[in-house]
């Protein structure tokens, strides 16, 4: 009998062998049920798996923290494994994780991320470069969900440019890849950055600006006895003293300006600029 065959006749092996292997596999949420698997009523995602088989995730198997629902999760990816009983301490024959006739396989969530967690803390290194999800995010934060491990990517670390709140910076899981950059292991806390993989536009700031030409720009702060800060490029600000015709009402951050470039210091990364021109209906 070929593969295709067994599988064909018996839908679950494929699970069946992967539950011997601890096998972790990847899939969308793509609906969320209400049952009582132990006479408890409990919402269940619901992730479609192969051979036309539906797998289950009770509440308390998809993640450690309780949510208020799991509606949120739709259409999200996670990572999962069939569920090992054995590890809850209950009897294989006595707790169906398999319903050959409903065609239910019973998936653990939190199981998956106990192995995945484990793989993370034995290879992870500083330096290395990794792939995770946006699980969360404070105004100066966001967590990466790497293998498991709740990572933390501080705001500054996000990207060159100025980002004022890592709140709905970008939606949760999506997928972002970061370099680590500190291993704290006794306290099981990772610091990430996306920002190292990117391109310093410091390095070519002279190819792309020139002293005494003219650029367009968009304030992006007013300092008291500083100045006002312009952004000519993602990543690139420029120092401008208050002009001596400042309008006198109007928000003047995220309007655009012209600017004439005075010097550039591309060592201690610094530009000065004198505002040419304001939007007339600031005015």
């Amino acid at each position: 009998m070929t593969t295709f065959q067994a599988l064909s006749s018996n839908p679950m092996q494929e699970y069946r062998t992967s539950l011997r292997r601890k096998q972790i596999h990847q899939g969308t949420v793509s609906g969320i049920e209400v049952h009582k698997p132990h006479g408890k009523k409990m919402e269940c995602a619901l992730v479609r798996l192969n051979n036309g088989l539906k797998g289950l995730i009770f509440e308390d198997q998809f993640d450690k923290h309780t949510f208020r629902s799991l509606v949120g999760f739709i259409d999200h990816r996670i990572d999962f494994m069939v569920l090992d009983v054995q590890k809850m301490g209950l009897d294989p024959k006595e707790y169906q994780v398999f319903d050959e006739e409903k065609g239910i396989v019973l998936l653990s969530r939190v199981q998956a991320i106990e192995e995945l967690q484990e793989e993370f803390w034995e290879t992870a290194e500083e330096g290395h470069v990794v792939t995770g999800t946006v699980s969360g995010w404070e105004d100066s934060r966001l967590y990466i969900l790497v293998k498991g491990v709740s990572c933390v990517l501080a705001i500054q670390d996000y990207e060159y440019d100025w980002t004022p709140s890592a709140k709905n910076l970008v939606p949760l899981g999506t997928s972002l890849t970061v370099k680590i950059i500190e291993i704290d292991r006794e306290n099981q806390q990772v610091k990430v950055s996306r920002k190292e993989l990117l391109e310093d536009p410091w390095n070519r700031v002279r190819e792309n600006f020139g002293v005494d030409n003219f650029y367009a720009g968009e304030i992006t702060g007013v300092v008291e006895n500083v100045g006002i800060f312009v952004k000519i490029a993602p990543g690139i600000e420029v120092l401008s003293w208050f002009p001596k015709r400042l309008p006198s009402h109007g928000q003047l951050i995220g309007k655009h300006v012209s600017v004439k470039i005075k010097s550039i210091d591309a060592e201690r990364r610094r530009i000065k600029a004198r505002i040419c021109k304001f939007p007339h209906e600031i005015y």
